[in-house]
């Protein structure tokens, strides 16, 4: 009887865990010789044991499928069961990739499922600093490309510690500089509008409910790019996260991840999967609430609705700050 194919993914930086889920998918392919369907299994959720129950079913004409399963820091024994019994009778044309996010918790299923097998990637979250300039020189030899120090400090600045933004901007910069090294003439002149990158970290603080991290990210910005320029590309920027989290709110709980990305026009998964997290922590009514004030918030930015109304460059950004803190800061009650 033929093993399952399994995958172990152990830590907690995004891009690296898609990059895992990506190979897994590309080896389900390659072994069942078309392309899987994907299913993701989260633990931490009630119905999580049907889920997963109904995701190892055999399917009507044997569709190859890849089963992700998410949380393997929450499984139950009566959950982890179902995994052993595939794992003795392997189901047709079936698939696993087991996300844990790190940590000792759950750490016996780990070692139950290394035992079995599983071939295991490492997805250690990547520190500021060195770290993180030595993960962008490896990103800029994935693409066959060569760069300098200054250029990588210079768009680490730039974009700051988030690291799918910086994948991004290594994806682009290569595209678009089509030979030669890539120098920090290039950094500046692609990234000269470093103000919308920022506008997306404080966004993602504030749909987050992380208010320390959107007020810290919105006064450095203020410092190093300028309060005059700030409020335009900050208030663009929460308005695009909120119209997605509106957006997924509105999503059948059993739409497939393509259909969703289709209806919603998020281009990446790993965006759609945080959009998903975010929404299941905010209630429609305060959607309604912060929808209500950011609209407020455009028209302050902008100058205000009648003469006299414009607000000079401090007073624009004390309405930010309250606004970002304010809104990042409610929480809904359990």
């Amino acid at each position: 009887m033929a093993n399952l194919p399994l995958t172990l993914i152990v830590g907690s930086e995004q891009v690296l865990v898609d990059r895992a889920v990506g190979d897994a998918r590309a080896a389900a392919r390659a072994a069942f010789g078309s392309d899987p369907e994907r299913r993701e299994v989260f633990l931490g959720e009630d119905d999580a044991k049907a889920d997963l129950l109904e995701a190892l079913s055999p399917t009507l004409f044997g569709e190859p499928t890849l089963i992700i399963i998410v949380g393997a820091d929450q499984f139950e024994d009566s959950t982890f069961a179902l995994i052993e019994q595939a794992l003795a009778e392997p189901p047709e044309s079936i698939a696993l990739a087991v996300l844990h996010p790190g940590g000792v918790k759950g750490k016996r299923y780990l070692t139950a499922l290394r035992s079995a097998g599983a071939e295991e990637v490492a997805c250690p979250a990547i520190k500021k600093g060195k770290d993180t300039l030595e993960f962008l020189a490896t990103e800029m030899r994935r693409h066959g490309r060569k760069t300098s120090p200054e250029a990588l400090r210079t768009l680490h600045e730039a974009i700051g510690h988030d690291i799918p933004l910086l994948v991004g901007a290594i994806n682009q910069l290569c595209a678009d500089v089509e030979s030669g090294p890539i120098t920090e003439e290039h950094v500046r002149t692609y990234f000269a509008g470093v103000a919308d990158m920022q506008g997306y970290r404080i966004s993602d603080a504030v749909w987050d409910q992380r208010p320390v991290d959107a007020l810290r990210d919105l006064r450095w910005s203020a410092e190093n790019i300028g309060r005059g320029g700030v409020g335009p590309a900050v208030t663009a920027a929460i308005a695009s996260g909120l119209r997605n989290l509106a957006k997924v709110q509105s999503l059948p709980s059993t739409v497939s991840q393509a259909d969703a990305m289709a209806e919603t026009g998020i281009k990446f998964d790993w965006q759609l999967r945080n959009v998903r997290a975010r929404a299941k922590r905010w209630r429609p009514d305060r959607i309604a609430r912060a929808t209500v004030s950011l609209s407020d918030l455009d028209v302050a930015m902008k100058g205000g609705m009648r003469r006299g109304e414009a607000l000079d460059a401090d007073q624009k950004l004390h309405e930010l700050e309250e606004y970002v803190v304010r809104t990042a800061s409610r929480v809904d009650p359990a």
